[in-house]
């Protein structure tokens, strides 16, 4: 087990604002029971951009955030697993190309010994880190969990299939609706990586979307907002929910 992490990042120096962010981010085991966390993430150079243009872009003034608090076990032992298998190489930030991200993790282990460099496995480290920023916009109450419903209305009844992600808690819940019975299970987190990766590979168009629940015939993906999106041509998403549930 680790004793604390400290991470450093900042986005390449070639991307301009608003996309442009560095965050810090420290990381303890609290206790055998909790990850305790605490991060601050920062959006710079944004003084000179209209607030509408921040707007077409899905921004604001002021997307600035900072959390602390704690995660439960599974937290704590996925960030003990991605540790164990790091090995920190020496960082020169002189030699970094103007299109390479800035990583620097500083790990302190249980005997105090320190380490200081940037991970050999950075997309590891990118993709949990990822998930954990995700969780606390969650925990902060600023994104809600994520959420799927698939139907496929029918004459012999409906086939709805729910799907409920929470990054805090690392649960991937889901709950199916056929011919008027309903069951319940819960899949392994590392589904979601699948599940996310096969739904976000199709640019799904609003503009051709459903405004309401489609009662005709088809299948029918709903993505937490107020569009149902017709997957019915993507055998890829409909046999991947239709298994699911």
């Amino acid at each position: 087990m680790f004793k604390n992490v400290q991470i450093r990042f900042q986005t390449a120096r070639s991307l301009p604002a608003p996309y442009a962010y560095f965050f810090t981010l420290a990381v303890r085991p609290a206790f055998k029971d909790y990850l305790a966390v605490d991060l601050s993430v920062a959006y710079p150079d944004r003084e000179d951009i209209d607030d509408d243009e921040l707007i077409a872009e899905g921004y604001t003034r002021d997307d600035d955030f900072a959390w602390n608090g704690r995660f439960g076990l599974v937290w704590q032992q996925a960030m003990a697993s991605l540790v164990q298998k790091t090995k920190l190489e020496a960082l020169n930030e002189e030699e970094l190309d103007e299109d390479d991200d800035f990583w620097e993790v500083s790990l302190t282990e249980e005997d105090g010994t320190q380490k200081t460099g940037m991970p050999a496995n950075y997309e590891d480290w990118q993709y949990l880190i990822q998930e954990l920023m995700q969780a606390t916009y969650e925990a902060a109450g600023r994104e809600r969990p994520f959420e799927l419903t698939y139907v496929e209305p029918g004459k012999e009844g409906d086939l709805e299939v729910q799907i409920t992600a929470s990054f805090a808690e690392r649960t991937v819940k889901v709950q199916t609706t056929q011919n008027g019975r309903s069951k319940a299970k819960t899949l392994p987190w590392k589904a979601l990586q699948s599940i996310m990766s096969t739904i976000y590979d199709v640019d799904f168009d609003p503009e051709e979307a459903e405004l309401k629940r489609p009662r005709r015939a088809g299948a029918w993906l709903n993505l937490g907002t107020e569009e149902w999106y017709d997957v019915e041509p993507y055998e890829d998403i409909t046999a991947m929910l239709r298994k699911i549930g």
